[in-house]
């Protein structure tokens, strides 16, 4: 039986906007939308013609350094592939560094490892490092964000693959109609240049490299065309946790949230204080210092790969995000000396583009698993569903690890194009589950052990055989 949990409030006065903004705070972006609407658009030029250079030939390019890139590079790298990972950031990590996204999930399901191989290499380390609490019962690890940053680097290193840090992918050089790759486009305050890749691993959360192709996409859209909301997560110090009158991670059954701070949070909507919000969590989360916890409560729905709305996100964010810390500490005894340590580099996207793979993972699969002849990792997150026009939310918990097949990484009739993490081909529900960090990170890993294994066979993506792939890597020591 799978339980499910709502967290519900719908007040009249909760704000029906996808993106909430008081009455009283006029909206900052209203001139630059003007321009900003891409499907409107009747201006253009036409970009010249230019010469790059081509900056690197490598066997295996990884662009994305969040969870599911590091650890696919550095998977790629082991292989004895020459592999470049490209990341817009100054560091490696992405959701979970950028964004504050934590704790890393989820790695146990009833005592059951559901993760190993190199990610669960990583977080041993972390530990080693003191940066992350392992093994804890529920499988949901606590980090320190400076530590993952250094450590994912050292490992990366360490495989051997190089690494471009404040580069960002532009575009795509491809033949056979699209759907294969010779090129990536970059850029970088240096400049713009091209690298030439045997294979590409397209790890940017949000398919920007399949996006550039010919191989297909959708947005993983529910009702309405929503997409599940951003989240600004931030830290709090000066905590008196021996305070806190509920325990700050389970709940059984409510997915965790603090049920106090949600009242305190649930009447300033009403009161016209807040739009819309989620949880709230007040957890460990992406710090494990006495005294501080990660906040996630702020909520904003919006396609984040839209011109402007990623941009108008944050700034509602982070608005938001004010007005709860001043109720919070205001009315939680064990915040009254809190203090705002610090928010994230950027809000957390929860979803955007999906590819269309030779597989999509169902809700069905999540929840009544079944085995898969090219099953490459295992997950045991519950399907957990954030509402965008609402400060709820839709759980299901999981009974048993499930099993996720090596054809829903692959773009129908790609050849030399993988995915891993956030555009995996499933289903909205499906992804609920899947999208958080362990999943992610196992993806990667059969990502990069995929792509060496095309490349010695010369088989393309989309033949691969997937059972062999899955017996190479519990050589490696990965769950399969």
């Amino acid at each position: 039986m799978n339980h499910v949990a709502q967290n519900v409030d719908e007040s009249p006065h909760a704000m029906s906007e996808s993106c909430p903004f008081t009455e009283n705070v006029e909206e900052p972006f209203h001139l630059i939308q003007l321009f900003m609407d891409t499907n409107n658009m009747t201006d253009f030029v036409t970009e010249s013609e230019r010469r790059l250079p081509v900056l690197a030939d490598v066997d295996v390019a990884v662009c994305g350094g969040g969870p599911s890139g590091f650890v696919a590079a550095i998977a790629a790298a082991r292989q004895g592939l020459r592999t470049l990972l490209i990341e817009h950031h100054s560091f490696l990590g992405g959701m979970a560094t950028a964004a504050l996204v934590g704790p890393i999930s989820k790695f146990n399901i009833k005592g059951e490892r559901v993760v190993l191989g190199i990610p669960d290499e990583f977080v041993q380390r972390l530990a080693r490092e003191g940066g992350a609490i392992p093994n804890l019962p529920a499988g949901n690890i606590p980090f320190d964000a400076e530590v993952y940053k250094r450590v994912a680097f050292s490992m990366v290193e360490e495989a051997g693959a190089s690494v471009w840090l404040s580069t960002q992918f532009s575009d795509v050089l491809t033949r056979g109609a699209g759907r294969e790759v010779t090129h990536l486009i970059v850029e970088s305050r240096g400049g713009r240049a091209a690298v030439r890749a045997r294979f590409v691993i397209d790890c940017t959360g949000s398919a920007d490299v399949v996006a550039h192709t010919a191989l297909p996409w959708s947005y993983r859209t529910g009702p309405g065309g929503e997409l599940q909301p951003l989240s600004l997560m931030f830290r709090l110090g000066g905590v008196d946790v021996a305070q806190m009158q509920e325990p700050l991670m389970a709940h059984d059954g409510t997915r965790y949230f603090n049920r106090k701070a949600r009242e305190i949070l649930e009447r300033a909507v009403k009161d016209g204080k807040l739009g819309q919000f989620g949880g709230p969590w007040l957890i460990y989360g992406s710090t494990i210092r006495s005294g501080e916890l990660t906040v996630n409560a702020t909520r904003c729905g919006v396609n984040a790969v839209e011109f402007g709305e990623f941009s108008r996100a944050e700034a509602a964010l982070r608005r938001d995000m004010a007005v709860i810390v001043d109720l919070l500490r205001s009315e939680l005894p064990a915040l009254k000396n809190a203090c705002l340590l610090d928010s994230a580099a950027q809000a957390g996207i929860r979803e955007t583009r999906a590819i269309s793979g030779e597989y999509t993972v169902t809700a069905e699969d999540i929840l009544h698993p079944q085995d898969f002849p090219d099953t490459v990792a295992k997950g045991a997150h519950p399907v957990d569903l954030h509402r965008a026009n609402a400060s709820t939310q839709e759980v299901q918990f999981v009974q048993e690890a499930y099993n996720i097949p090596y054809r829903c990484l692959v773009p129908k009739g790609s050849s030399n194009v993988l995915v891993a993490g956030g555009s995996v081909s499933a289903t909205r529900e499906a992804f609920a589950s899947i999208r958080v960090q362990a999943q992610c990170m196992a993806l990667g890993q059969a990502a990069g052990v995929a792509a060496a294994e095309c490349l010695k066979t010369g088989v393309p993506a989309c033949e691969l055989d997937g059972a062999r792939l899955r017996e190479i890597l519990r050589t490696q020591g990965a769950c399969v």
